[in-house]
């Protein structure tokens, strides 16, 4: 065809003299784009997508409430920080600023905070939103029976009376002003990271009622207070979020619309989100944890983000087991475990090797463990102890994929380095605290998160008188230094106290740590602008899918 429109231009050339000239200018133009395009000298342009326009992001298992007060669930607590606001929340860089209060004043003795509301607040139905509201909150917070959250707002004076049924709610160190304008709440004692506590997911504004609880079927009835609405879910457990044209700062909210899916499995998500993303067909343009053995892969394509979490990763001994008291044993496991091996062997995007308790004391000698494995000195430990080297281990941790290869790891190094064998069992959660509760194990796996804020809260699970403290593991001395830093009030003397704390952990080992979690996202590439907390949640304020996709 070529060859013929080029003869057909030649016989045009000879026959008609005036016509040529025209002739020619197309011929060279023919030939000009032949010779780019063969060439790929092309430029990019950017063309307008004829896709649907909004995002997709891939929830997992919907909540079976919108209280969430009974579980700790990261992933469900992504839908209610898109559909509620509290008084403060985590902006983008990770700080705490302010929300549905315009300021608070903190009291001189730091055990007042009184918070001051915006103007103008408005639930989605455009009913005024008061101080009264957020009295109602916690007071329905605290009154909940099996709540997980309640222990966080003990601070509070009078909370724990009134949670515990010893005192009504008139007790509590939380009213409204008279002009319902401002809230009012009174601590125990000072509390550093009590701002922080507030930003967690559970304290957003929202109402203790069957519409919450019933959510799929009564999502009409519900008052929004954050920056989306629920307008429709499907049976297929999609649910279209819409702007809410009421929310304080609705003109920074960036997507008109998104759609929340549930699909269940990192397999079936990756399998979803693999479709083409400009095709309608496309199901999910956003989803969080995908199969570990494609994350290498995933992240060659440039198709995830990783990012760094609270969540710490430890092994437990269980010291009520007589096998387990003996030190020298546990510093055997210690020194045979290649926390670097383990994690580059796995995925180095799923997390990253940890060589202390916590990040927030200061390095100080020997405090730090070791990031790779000495297997001489752990058999020197273990021909030291007194442990029965024909009993078998027993290890638990929570049935989940990651945690399972790393047990599995962990468990294969045992065996090799200490020759032990080691039964390692996964169980569901609720399951687990039941095993964790009969003393029928030797070692858990497990995570420990930081609770917002609150940088030196998993010293204290190791008092003996906490409720956390579940193994066993007593040391007065220990005890008096974590007292002695609760009463502290000088940063710099406190990090000192709790540094003298690790020392002690760190010599009579009740666990050891293994690594720091990361979230990892998987994102089209025209997904722009979701942010994480620091608690792992997704946030959507700005997020949007860019619709002008580039052509080449």
């Amino acid at each position: 065809m070529h060859e013929n429109s080029l003869r057909f231009g030649l016989d045009m050339h000879l026959d008609a003299p005036k016509a040529g000239v025209s002739m020619r200018k197309i011929v060279c133009a023919i030939l000009i784009f032949m010779i780019m395009f063969t060439s790929g000298c092309v430029q990019k342009k950017v063309t307008t997508s004829v896709s649907r326009k909004y995002l997709v992001y891939n929830l997992g298992e919907l909540p079976a409430d919108l209280l969430m007060v009974d579980n700790d669930n990261i992933r469900e607590k992504d839908l209610l920080l898109a559909l509620f606001e509290g008084l403060v929340r985590e902006d983008k860089d990770g700080k705490i600023v302010l929300g549905m209060a315009e300021k608070y004043e903190i009291s001189k003795d730091k055990i007042g905070y009184t918070f001051k509301l915006r103007k103008n607040l408005h639930y989605s139905n455009g009913t005024d939103i008061k101080a009264t509201d957020f009295v109602r909150l916690f007071h329905d917070i605290l009154l909940e029976k099996g709540n997980a959250f309640s222990e966080q707002l003990y601070c509070i004076f009078g909370a724990k009376d009134f949670s515990l049924g010893k005192v009504t709610f008139d007790k509590v160190g939380i009213v409204a002003s008279k002009d319902n304008l401002s809230l009012e709440i009174r601590l125990n004692s000072p509390k550093d990271n009590f701002i922080n506590i507030l930003s967690n997911p559970v304290y957003t504004l929202r109402e203790d009622n069957l519409n919450m609880k019933n959510w799929k079927d009564n999502y009409k009835q519900i008052e929004y207070s954050g920056p989306f609405i629920i307008k429709g879910i499907n049976k297929a457990g999609e649910i279209t979020l819409l702007k809410n044209q009421k929310y304080w700062r609705a003109n920074e909210i960036v997507s008109s619309e998104m759609l929340f899916t549930s699909v269940i499995g990192d397999e079936k998500a990756l399998a979803d989100f693999e479709t083409n993303g400009d095709s309608e067909n496309s199901k999910i343009d956003v989803f969080v944890s995908p199969p570990i053995s494609e994350i290498s892969t995933l992240s060659d394509e440039k198709k995830t983000e990783v990012k760094p979490t609270q969540s710490r990763y430890y092994l437990n001994f269980n010291l009520k087991d007589k096998g387990l008291v003996d030190q020298n044993f546990r510093n055997a496991i210690n020194e045979i475990i290649n926390r670097k091996l383990i994690i580059e062997t796995l995925s180095e995007d799923l997390a990253v090797p940890t060589m202390s308790y916590t990040p927030y004391t200061s390095n100080s000698d020997k405090l730090i463990f070791d990031e790779s494995r000495n297997e001489i000195k752990g058999k020197e430990y273990l021909k030291n102890s007194n442990y029965d080297k024909e009993q078998k281990l027993v290890m638990v941790y929570e049935n989940k994929n990651f945690d399972t290869k790393i047990s599995g790891e962990i468990s294969k190094s045992i065996k090799k380095y200490l020759n032990i064998d080691v039964v390692c069992t996964g169980y569901q959660k609720d399951d687990l605290k039941k095993v964790i509760s009969s003393g029928n194990y030797n070692i858990e796996f497990t995570g420990n998160d930081e609770e917002y804020g609150d940088v030196y809260k998993f010293f204290s699970k190791w008092t003996a008188n906490s409720k956390d403290n579940i193994y066993g593991y007593k040391n007065a001395e220990y005890d008096k230094t974590i007292d002695k830093a609760l009463m502290e009030n000088n940063d710099n003397k406190k990090i000192t106290i709790y540094n003298k704390a690790q020392k002690i952990l760190v010599k009579d080992l009740p666990c050891i740590p293994v690594y720091i979690a990361n979230t990892v996202i998987c994102k089209k590439e025209n997904i722009k602008d979701i942010y994480t907390t620091k608690g792992g949640n997704l946030k959507f304020d700005y997020a949007y899918k860019d619709n002008k996709t580039v052509t080449k």
